[in-house]
């Protein structure tokens, strides 16, 4: 079911009669056969963080379900973490819907990572007073990487939004040096400089002008029509918002994440909306949750330390080792018995811990990727990117252009980057 907050009023009552419908459970959000496609709109705000991806990708999702004349993201980011925004660049990439990005309101910015969010919409705008660019990757406290780690991270980046910037006829150059230089552009400059196309006051200006215009999306050459089409916020839903709440302002920390989560629960029940028991249990499930999650993710204890947390609250709650019992228990047990289960869980989940953090040998040097072989991960002509030997590398092809998903093998390391050539007849092998 897909969350509005609003629906403007150039709907159709059929319209509106459908999307109450959905709204109600019987259905999603659906126009009349007669009805102009919606717009839908939604809000790229704050850090770039993988609730923001998956976010994101429902929207357009949504559109895509709902035949959209397009989806409009209203952007204004200071940046956030590659990752996630390599998955909204390349969902963007793959919609079969046009996908506008809008810098806004005035006074708005795409930094960092929104340059490469903005660069990625089928058509790309601005507001008046806003700027875009400094996209140079840094470390995840804001500091500058060092070493070669800086150089293969900096290739990295350049290979993608020079894609990007290839694949809507933007200005390449310019998408490079915004990573390599830190450069930045107002409005005026980034439409001169073809870094985005148009310059609009808001999003109804925006949608005028772009009415009338052909994007190729990956479903086909589409003739946008967006003047008079019903516009609909489709904004974040309460499992996104609570999601951003865990993830605070610092995208990708674990341990506020950890600490909401059990102060939500605590809070519910201090106000009666849950009982000692479904308190209890639901601690004791979070840390289970928090448990196995170490095992996946390198969270260096954090995660264990949160689940013994968890465990030990909802133990307590549960099984109160003390006179009065919290409403709605009937059980108490010794506390020596509550130690020895926190304690023996510690104990083995910092074994466990300890064995996968320790060092293990291995094998480097260049030599060891020579005649390895990969996956192309963009049209390699001659550049692009290519996952070898476990990793994603900045590569040149020297033996012809290869398309994406194409066996790729290494011929010689150039600093950081490969130089490869196709490897017909071997796709998938060496792709780990």
């Amino acid at each position: 079911m897909v969350l509005m907050t609003r629906l403007h009023l150039a709907a159709r009552g059929a319209a509106a009669l459908s999307l109450a419908l959905g709204l109600l459970g019987m259905g999603g959000l659906a126009f009349a056969a007669d009805a102009p496609a919606p717009v839908l709109v939604g809000q790229i705000q704050g850090e770039i963080n993988p609730i923001t991806a998956r976010y994101v990708d429902r929207v357009v999702s949504d559109g895509e379900a709902d035949n959209a004349a397009a989806v409009v993201f209203v952007i204004d980011t200071p940046g956030g973490l590659i990752d996630s925004t390599y998955q909204i660049t390349a969902r963007f990439l793959a919609a079969r819907i046009p996908i506008v990005t809008f810098v806004a309101p005035a006074g708005a910015r795409a930094a960092s990572a929104g340059t490469f969010i903005t660069m990625a919409g089928h058509v790309a705008a601005m507001a008046p007073s806003t700027n875009i660019g400094a996209a140079h990757p840094v470390d995840s406290s804001g500091a500058d990487i060092q070493g070669d780690l800086r150089l293969k991270a900096e290739n990295d980046a350049v290979a993608h939004i020079v894609n990007i910037a290839k694949t809507r006829g933007r200005n390449e150059q310019w998408a490079e040096d915004a990573v390599r230089k830190s450069v930045s552009a107002r409005v005026d400059e980034a439409v001169a400089m073809k870094v985005v196309d148009l310059e609009a006051n808001d999003v109804a200006d925006l949608l005028a002008k772009i009415d009338g215009r052909t994007v190729t999306t990956a479903a086909g050459a589409v003739t946008l029509a967006t003047k008079n089409a019903p516009v609909v916020e489709d904004g974040q839903n309460p499992i996104e918002t609570y999601g951003l709440i865990f993830e605070l302002s610092n995208p990708g920390l674990i341990f506020p994440g950890i600490v909401g989560v059990i102060a939500i629960i605590l809070a519910l029940f201090s106000f009666g909306t849950l009982d000692a028991n479904g308190a209890g249990v639901a601690l004791m499930v979070f840390a289970i949750l928090l448990f196995v999650a170490e095992i996946k993710v390198q969270a260096h204890g954090l995660l264990t330390a949160g689940g013994i947390a968890s465990l030990l609250i909802g133990l307590i709650i549960v099984f109160p080792p003390f006179r009065p019992t919290f409403p709605g228990v009937r059980q108490s047990v010794e506390p020596i018995v509550i130690v020895s289960i926190v304690g023996l869980t510690a104990i083995f989940f910092g074994l466990a811990l300890r064995t996968a953090l320790r060092p293990l040998p291995v094998a480097s040097g260049a030599s060891l990727l020579l005649g390895a072989t990969g996956v192309a991960k963009t049209d390699v002509a001659p550049r692009g990117i290519a996952h070898v030997a476990g990793e994603d590398w900045t590569v040149v092809s020297e033996g012809g252009a290869i398309s994406k998903g194409g066996a790729v093998r290494v011929k010689r390391v150039d600093g950081v980057r490969l130089i490869v050539e196709p490897a017909r007849g071997a796709e998938g092998k060496g792709a780990a």
